[in-house]
């Protein structure tokens, strides 16, 4: 496939191929190839500094690999220009661990961000009424509406991934890329963004690529669907994973070492996975 070649219907959302990264010296990213389809959760885990934000950073076009291809969407992004990635990447949502919330501005305006960029770079027209209607629909959905004209500094680090998953969803988007959503919370906190994330899931149909260093998550993932009418997680019915379509990815010394199910995860014997497991 060339550079800006048609989607293909089966291409999922995300596809690396070889992919090959490295600093001086060092390369981090040793051939990494998976594929996230859509509808899909891939929980990429991995010891820190293995590379797995990194992935995220490749996946949005914000580095080009040494060698190997990325497709988004079906598209190779791998040589494209900058002006040529922006409709794709407004098609992915982004949630950082920090919440990466723009300081000086309050919360509408960090959620409604990327509308008034696309509006301001000749994209989709919104209307002032238009914007503010779908600013406070997504802020409903993460139960922030009330906090909608409160600055970052006034927010709990809860409330500000909250916020970041607000304005992930903005765009209603195909897929949204998480960078350890729940680091540094308290687990009452952590619940919290666990649930938006799964309800994201279960109720936008949004597909995910999760990077976490948090094991309970994953499992969380793949073992739970979102009760629209009762609102919380309930547990998935028979087989959790195949129910959710969660897939594990694990990184290690720069390739994916494991790619499957969390129940055949588990059953791995290596000592490095039990190490996980432990």
């Amino acid at each position: 496939m060339v550079a800006g070649a048609a989607p293909t219907a089966d291409a999922g959302v995300i596809r690396f191929e070889d992919v090959r990264l490295g600093f001086g010296d060092r390369e981090v990213l040793s051939g990494v190839s998976f594929v996230l389809g859509r509808g899909e959760t891939l929980v990429l885990l991995g010891v820190t500094g293995s590379g797995k934000t990194l992935i995220l950073k490749l996946a949005l076009g914000l580095l080009r690999p040494a060698s190997g291809r990325i497709f988004l969407f079906g598209q190779d992004i791998t040589e494209l220009e900058e002006e040529d990635l922006y409709a794709l990447r407004a098609r992915l949502g982004i949630v950082f661990q920090e919440g990466a919330l723009f300081d000086s501005l309050t919360v509408f305006e960090n959620v409604a961000f990327r509308l008034l960029e696309e509006r301001e770079h000749g994209g989709k027209d919104h209307s002032d009424a238009e914007i503010e209607q779908r600013v406070r629909q997504v802020l409903r959905f993460v139960e922030l509406e009330p906090a909608i004209d409160k600055l970052p500094a006034e927010l709990s680090g809860g409330m500000k991934r909250r916020v970041g998953i607000a304005r992930a969803l903005i765009t209603e988007p195909d897929a949204i890329l998480y960078d350890s959503p729940t680091g540094g919370l308290d687990p009452v906190t952590s619940h919290t963004i666990n649930t938006l994330i799964i309800k994201s899931r279960d109720v936008s149909h949004v597909s995910a690529l999760v990077v976490t260093h948090r094991l309970q998550d994953a499992f969380t993932y793949a073992n739970h669907t979102f009760d629209a009418d009762a609102q919380q997680l309930r547990p998935a019915r028979t087989n959790g994973a195949q129910a959710t379509r969660t897939r594990f990815l694990l990184l290690r010394d720069g390739r994916i070492s494991f790619d499957g199910s969390p129940r055949d995860f588990q059953a791995q014997a290596d000592s490095y996975v039990q190490r996980f497991l432990a």
